[in-house]
């Protein structure tokens, strides 16, 4: 899991506890768009404004209390508990994000790092095509 040096969540502010509440409380291998956290938000908090959910959103990430993923192609991004290292499948047909069980092999992002001449600080991994469910639909019966 990520270690983090983020606010105990006994100091956030209420809204953003509640951002948080809901990200967690969805689960491992959940993916919310900002549009699903809102609603949800809104149900349990009717007052809670759009951009406040937003700004949640973005602190939260910022502190490294949950995860966003931006996935090339999809409408927008996606927020998620923290977890350990895995990547993510992105279906081009359906839209849907699911996680997959992969880690880059260890070495890997040193050898890159020392090869470009930089520093990686994280990794994000995506595979993309279509999913079981996408291409049994469109299979002829």
């Amino acid at each position: 899991m990520k270690k983090t040096n983020a606010l105990p969540k006994a100091r956030l502010p209420k809204n953003y506890a509640l951002v948080l509440d809901i990200v967690n409380q969805a689960g491992k291998g959940t993916h919310l768009s900002m549009s699903d956290v809102y609603v949800e938000a809104r149900r349990r908090r009717p007052g809670i404004g759009f951009s406040t959910v937003r700004r949640g959103l973005s602190r939260l990430q910022a502190l490294g209390m949950i995860a966003r993923i931006d996935v090339a192609g999809a409408e927008a991004a996606a927020y998620e508990p923290l977890a350990e290292p895995h990547a993510h499948f992105y279906c081009t047909s359906c839209g849907r994000i699911s996680d997959v069980e992969y880690a880059l092999p260890p070495g890997v992002r040193g050898a890159i790092a020392a090869h470009v001449g930089v520093e990686i600080t994280g990794e994000s991994v995506t595979f993309s095509g279509r999913c079981a469910r996408c291409r049994s639909e469109s299979s002829p019966a």
